[in-house]
């Protein structure tokens, strides 16, 4: 199994650099997918492609995280990558789990493996019922 760390990145400089060095620490190669950030970014991205030796693209023009993603996904098929772990920029997500994702794709490399989000009382709604709609299509799905 080739790993790549996958993170889209749109405007989050006090953030993709410590993103970046979490999933490092678990041995994986990162690609980091600028979307069309401001220009403050750009320094922060290539100083941390130099100091941790990760890839970066860059989008020229915001295209939303699906399309940095799917820049993502090419990029890990061009390069040889047999599965991506696909991790937020902003430091949201929680990457001690990564090791258990990590083991979860070892022994089921066939699947999809996703983590499942734990929202605390001040997450914004428009989060909380993205989450909702997605339950409902991931359980139709299971039901057909």
């Amino acid at each position: 199994m080739k790993t790549l760390a996958l993170i889209p990145h749109y405007n989050h400089p006090a953030t993709v650099a410590r993103v970046a060095e979490a999933v490092r620490a678990f041995g994986l190669d990162v690609l980091i997918v600028d979307d069309g950030s401001r220009a403050d970014c750009k320094p922060v991205l290539e100083e941390t492609a130099r100091r941790q030796g990760v890839a970066v693209l860059y989008r020229a023009v915001n295209g939303g995280k699906g399309a940095a993603v799917k820049d993502g996904l090419a990029y890990a098929e061009q390069h040889g990558y047999t599965h991506v772990l696909q991790v937020d920029a902003d430091a949201q997500h929680c990457l001690d789990d990564t090791a258990k994702l990590l083991q979860a794709a070892r022994e089921h490399p066939e699947a999809v493996v996703c983590g499942w989000p734990q929202y605390g009382a001040d997450a914004p709604k428009a989060r909380l019922y993205g989450r909702k709609i997605t339950d409902f299509w991931n359980m139709v799905h299971t039901w057909s």
